[in-house]
């Protein structure tokens, strides 16, 4: 889900030149040229975000997004011309120290400062650098204070979101659509910096791919959207689509994977989201859900999420130029674990 149609409405003032393919359900994910770069749609994004601990059992959370979007089809020659707009979000939680740290950087890819291959896994916004394969993938990131060096590698095969990977986001029209696919579960390894300090850390990521061509429509607000990763091996990805009539949009939806791989769709009638506290921003005077229960009764689960910080509430006002929350949170109830939740549009 995430923030690839947030990105979309901020920049639908550019003058967009070429003509985009739709997402429809005929759509066939194909690996690995889908993990690449894909010029024939108008905006698409690499997301990660993981729960990591050190030797001392400090925990970390970390977030980083790499977004591409598409402003037209010319050729430029010139190191200066401007058809792509790369955008890279990066954030830290430093759970024992309740600390939140958030940079972005956004470029238009001139002398090879930013750029995405479409041949291979490589997308880069100055240092922060995603490349790879679907064996293994390396990260980095830096704000020259604060810095990221992981490897992620699989311990569960890929899972299609929606149907068969087809990603519908609205009931007003099955155009309103990503391509979604998720790696649930890597292992991660490697060194996290902050100021002077460098601790060794261990845990596991999770790791969302979308392309798409189109945003949300302008009856909804936004979205709560949830990765959960379970002691048990089990991990839930679900999000609510909320309409600006307070209603929630049918096509919410979500996956559940079980621990050999397996994994199943969810419509929005599989679960259900209870919010039991907020809390109201002293940056943006945004009020929050800030603690939730989750049911699925098909699953016998009911989940209690808790943010381990309070305050993840990212100002991304030098790249896309808006705000929202997303942040580590605890799982408590009848299975303990980690989620990562982001909300966007309060």
């Amino acid at each position: 889900m995430k923030k690839i149609f947030l990105v979309l409405l901020v920049l639908s003032t550019v003058a967009y030149g070429q003509d985009y393919l739709d997402v429809t359900p005929s759509y066939k994910v194909k690996f690995p040229e889908d993990l690449f770069y894909k010029n024939n749609f108008r905006i698409q994004w690499w997301y990660f975000t993981g729960h990591l601990f050190n030797e001392k059992g400090n925990e970390f959370g970390y977030e980083l997004t790499f977004f591409v979007v598409g402003i037209q089809d010319k050729n430029y020659k010139s190191n200066f011309g401007l058809n792509h707009i790369y955008i890279s979000h990066f954030a830290i939680s430093d759970v024992a120290r309740k600390k939140f740290i958030f940079s972005d950087r956004i470029d238009g890819g001139a002398y090879d400062f930013a750029g995405a291959m479409d041949n291979k896994l490589k997308v880069w916004v100055g240092d922060n650098v995603l490349e790879g394969n679907m064996e293994r993938i390396h990260l980095k990131a830096s704000d020259g204070d604060n810095a990221i060096d992981f490897q992620l590698i699989p311990v569960k095969p890929f899972i299609l979101n929606g149907e068969n990977g087809y990603s519908r986001k609205s009931e007003a029209s099955s155009l309103i659509a990503s391509i979604y696919f998720s790696y649930p579960y890597l292992e991660t390894n490697g060194n996290l910096k902050i100021g002077k300090k460098v601790f060794d850390v261990k845990g596991k990521s999770w790791f969302d791919r979308e392309i798409s061509s189109g945003g949300l429509r302008n009856t909804q607000t936004g979205w709560d959207w949830f990765s959960i990763q379970l002691d048990d091996m089990r991990e839930v990805m679900i999000y609510l689509l909320r309409n600006k009539n307070g209603s929630i949009d049918k096509y919410s939806s979500g996956t559940f994977v079980y621990p050999d791989g397996r994994y199943r769709h969810f419509t929005s009638e599989d679960f259900k989201i209870s919010v039991l506290k907020h809390y109201k921003s002293k940056k943006t005077g945004a009020r929050y859900p800030s603690i939730w229960e989750v049911k699925f009764p098909s699953e016998k689960l009911i989940l209690k999420i808790t943010p381990l910080i309070e305050d993840q509430e990212v100002l991304a006002y030098n790249s896309t130029g808006n705000y929202y929350w997303e942040g580590t949170c605890k799982v408590e109830g009848t299975e303990k674990g980690r989620a990562y939740v982001e909300m966007t549009g309060y």
